[in-house]
């Protein structure tokens, strides 16, 4: 099974592919679980030792990592989701490519569009002025949720023709943040 790993920490970025094997492959192989990241195999091992944290056995280094849905994510499955390793929380977006069939069939919004927060948080930065033009994927604002600051970026270009929050402001899933013309 392959699934696309998107990882935000801070303001940057990184994808990965995460190759795993299929189950009665990966139970005749024995204890480590073996997959592959950007091709790279690799061996681990894991327990959940409490609801939501993890013991982690990574080539010969071990891990506990607190992991736990997103705002708006449902427990299980794919979706979004905030890993916790230490003191370094990571923001992750796992996507199953096949899902990518259907793309082509929903359109991004013409007219008006509001943006709405995706999570719960502060407002940071914000990145654009009103009647400002924005090119699709041009970061808007930057909210910090759980200790970890997340760029939200334009779905579609644009011009900036309201924005509804202010930096130091926080806000609640689903709250208005600025409308796109």
């Amino acid at each position: 099974m392959i699934f696309e790993i998107e990882v935000h920490k801070g303001s940057g970025n990184s994808r990965h592919r995460v190759e795993l094997p299929a189950r009665a492959e990966a139970e005749a192989a024995g204890a480590g679980k073996r997959f592959t990241i950007d091709g790279k195999p690799l061996e681990a091992d894991w327990v959940e030792i409490a609801p939501g944290t993890y013991s982690i056995l990574l080539e010969g280094r071990s891990y506990e990592a607190r992991v736990a849905p997103a705002s708006g994510n449902s427990a299980g499955g794919l979706g979004a989701w905030v890993v916790t390793i230490a003191e370094h929380s990571f923001y992750l977006e796992a996507r199953d490519p096949r899902s990518r069939r259907f793309a082509g069939r929903v359109s991004v919004q013409d007219g008006p569009q509001e943006i709405i927060a995706p999570m719960p948080g502060k407002i940071v930065r914000i990145l654009v002025e009103r009647d400002q033009e924005v090119a699709r994927g041009q970061g808007l604002l930057v909210i910090e949720a759980m200790k970890m600051q997340n760029e939200l970026r334009a779905p579609r270009a644009g011009r900036v023709v309201e924005l509804h929050v202010r930096e130091g402001m926080g806000i609640e899933a689903g709250s208005k943040l600025l409308r796109l013309e």
